[in-house]
């Protein structure tokens, strides 16, 4: 195996992180544009087969192709692959945090709903690689990095392969590959491979998560295929008396034998971990909600009058909507959500001030978009359609929002969901006409200019 002892390619090394199955990770230097790294490198031993080399090399090339496809804030982003004195190298962002794996190992203290927040990223993080024809195919502990702000980046896509290909023989003639403790009883049999897969690995990792354990295991992998094969996992609740039996019986969903009986997506367990946190009953202190309900009804007049897509709710849907919405206190200094983050939720202002800022991606410079007020709503794009926030929320002063949750509103109202959605639909295919008006001016004032020169 080749030595990196001060640089790979233009970059100059400052660490090394670890040490994985196929080579060597190591924090760098880009010594071009000055940002820290994380480089990823490929073990050639001098005796390595030619086939073995080739399936590795494949391999690599394999996680810079797909992995560069997704873009996603809980996806490692790649900047860039290359070759030195015969040996592969990825470049990734560096990412400071710890793997699920080290936090599960540790034992560290960390509250459940905390926990479950994590799954949540992590299974919506998983729905969209599937949504963009990607199945991970090794989902484990040590694939998943827990950052300081309990926000999450799924690493190593080395396996992975486009749903199109995902039944094809590999170049060991078979069409599995893997960690043994946390693969689906499909791979276990060499069948048919789909996103299921991933949504019992991911199962797999959940339960470990929660209770510290592994629901699989054995003295071999005879018998380890075996259990994952025909044996059910002790109750998580049983092992984890914290753990609720609602989201117990949602992690044994996920590990049912047979597909049909699974979570049909990995959106969908993140529906159902979602739900049990946001329908929960929640309270703010009691002066802050009895003026809050005492001017509810001139707060929806309020919206129906500065909202079109508030403006033909009844009272009644109005009053419902506020019901199964949660209600929080946001101080001033905090953040209501960072730039890039995913969650699905809409915000109204019912008291205080938020400015909505984002940040420039080279200097760090701080823009101020927009201010808002008592009575104002922001955050519809994540409602409709859980997409990465365009730009950061930041109390200016102590302020009280209520949170509309698409997953709890879709769950217990469809029907004032659809039309939040229709309405909403309406409003942003306006925004988009507009644009496309501007643009369309724009584009025949250039051609104005052109023409006179």
């Amino acid at each position: 195996m080749t030595e990196f002892t001060d640089k790979i390619g233009r970059y100059e090394i400052i660490d090394r992180l670890g040490e994985g199955a196929m080579g060597m990770v190591f924090k760098a230097r880009d010594t071009i544009i000055d940002r820290i790294v994380a480089i990823k490198t490929v073990k050639m031993g001098s005796g390595m087969m030619a086939a073995t080399a080739h399936s590795m090399i494949k391999q690599f090339c394999n996680e810079a192709k797909i992995a560069g496809s997704l873009h996603h804030p809980n996806i490692a982003v790649i900047h860039d692959v290359g070759e030195q004195a015969n040996s592969f190298y990825l470049v990734f962002e560096y990412v400071k945090g710890v793997t699920l794996k080290d936090l599960i190992i540790s034992g560290q203290i960390i509250p459940i709903n905390d926990k479950i927040s994590l799954l949540i990223l992590l299974a919506r993080t998983l729905h969209f690689a599937h949504q963009h024809g990607v199945i991970h195919r090794d989902i484990k502990p040590a694939n998943v990095m827990v950052l300081e702000d309990l926000q999450i980046k799924v690493m190593d896509f080395g396996i992975a392969v486009l749903d199109s290909q995902a039944n094809k023989l590999d170049d060991t003639g078979g069409i599995f590959t893997g960690t043994p403790y946390y693969m689906s009883p499909e791979m276990v049999r060499e069948e048919k491979i789909d996103k299921l897969t991933d949504v019992f690995s991911l199962g797999v990792l959940s339960y470990e998560f929660l209770t510290g354990v592994k629901p699989f295991t054995g003295i071999n992998f005879k018998e380890l295929f075996e259990f994952i094969e025909t044996r059910e996992p002790e109750l998580p609740q049983r092992i984890n008396p914290s753990i609720d039996e609602t989201i117990s019986s949602h992690i044994m969903k996920t590990l049912e034998k047979d597909q049909k009986r699974r979570f049909q997506s990995a959106g969908e367990f993140a529906d159902a971990l979602e739900f049990y946190l946001e329908a929960r009953p929640k309270h703010l202190p009691a002066p802050v909600t009895q003026s809050v309900d005492f001017n509810k009804l001139e707060l929806i007049k309020m919206l129906q009058d500065r909202y079109l897509f508030f403006s033909d709710f009844t009272e009644s849907e109005m009053l419902t909507l506020f019901s199964l919405s949660g209600k929080k206190i946001y101080r001033k200094g905090s953040v209501i959500f960072k730039e890039a983050a995913i969650d699905d939720k809409m915000y109204i202002i019912m008291a205080g001030q938020v400015k909505l800022v984002k940040r420039a991606p080279g200097n760090g410079k701080v823009t101020l978009l927009k201010e808002l007020k008592s009575g104002d709503c922001f955050g519809e794009l994540g409602f409709l359609n859980n997409s990465p926030r365009y730009a950061a929320a930041v109390p200016e002063t102590d302020t009280v929002c209520i949170l509309i949750s698409d997953t709890v509103l879709r769950k217990t109202q469809p029907y004032i969901c659809l039309k939040l959605y229709k309405n909403l639909s309406v409003m942003l295919s306006e925004r988009i006409r507009q644009s496309d008006e501007k643009i369309y001016k724009l584009t025949h004032e250039i051609e104005a200019l052109k023409a006179k020169k």
